[in-house]
């Protein structure tokens, strides 16, 4: 489901800002290209943005982190919950015409603010799911999962590995998830602009209650 998320937000990104959000390489050539240009407020803003990914980032770790110091599981439904928040968010504040119009282009202070908290959410995500599973699984990109399942085939056709065989499915079914997700975001943000944040918002908040019921059933 955070797989689909991932793909659904990012897709909402691009619609809203023309960036694509769940991950930062980009504003690295964004940067360089504003930088040799001597746009520095656009190249300080494009900067800024792969930091708000990396706070995300940090705001899972910390608090991951810090129950795991003292021997304790992990809880992530706080971190889902602030995610949820800013789905919320810009879902009300564009609903209320307070952020801009949808899908303007990027030119604005308030337009890279937008940009910045959809990239602090992803790289809360990300960072997420990526602790739960020991760094084995990301669910807001494809470039690391792609080079996964390639991996794996490899070492599926030549070993007849069934463990491999398992993970393979796992990646194809984070990346089929993931593509859908940015289906249905295609639909749903041209149909209904900000508004359709809320659905993210929605996912997001319950697949944290979910998981924090199972982990409790759990222990």
């Amino acid at each position: 489901m955070l797989a689909f998320v991932g793909g659904y937000v990012n897709v909402g990104g691009f619609l809203c800002v023309h960036r694509f959000v769940s991950h930062v390489t980009g504003f690295a050539g964004f940067f360089a290209l504003e930088l040799i240009q001597a746009n520095w407020t656009n190249a300080a803003l494009a900067l800024a943005v792969p930091i708000f990914f990396l706070l995300g980032s940090f705001l899972t770790g910390i608090t991951t982190e810090v129950r795991r110091s003292r021997e304790q599981i992990p809880i992530y439904v706080g971190v889902m919950s602030v995610i949820g928040f800013v789905y919320f968010l810009l879902g009300t504040l564009g609903a209320n015409d307070w952020i801009g119009k949808f899908g303007e282009p990027t030119e604005s202070l308030r337009d890279y603010i937008i940009l910045a908290s959809l990239c602090f959410a992803m790289g809360a995500q990300n960072a997420l799911f990526t602790s739960y599973s020991g760094a084995v699984v990301r669910t807001t990109h494809l470039t690391g999962l792609t080079t996964d399942l390639g991996i794996g085939m490899a070492r599926q056709l030549l070993n007849r590995d069934q463990s491999e065989t398992a993970k393979n499915g796992i990646r194809l079914g984070l990346i089929l998830s993931f593509l859908l997700g940015s289906v249905v975001a295609a639909f749903y943000f041209t149909s209904y602009g900000f508004e359709a944040f809320f659905t993210a918002g929605i996912l997001e908040v319950g697949v944290g209650i979910d998981l924090y019921i199972s982990r409790s059933k759990l222990s």
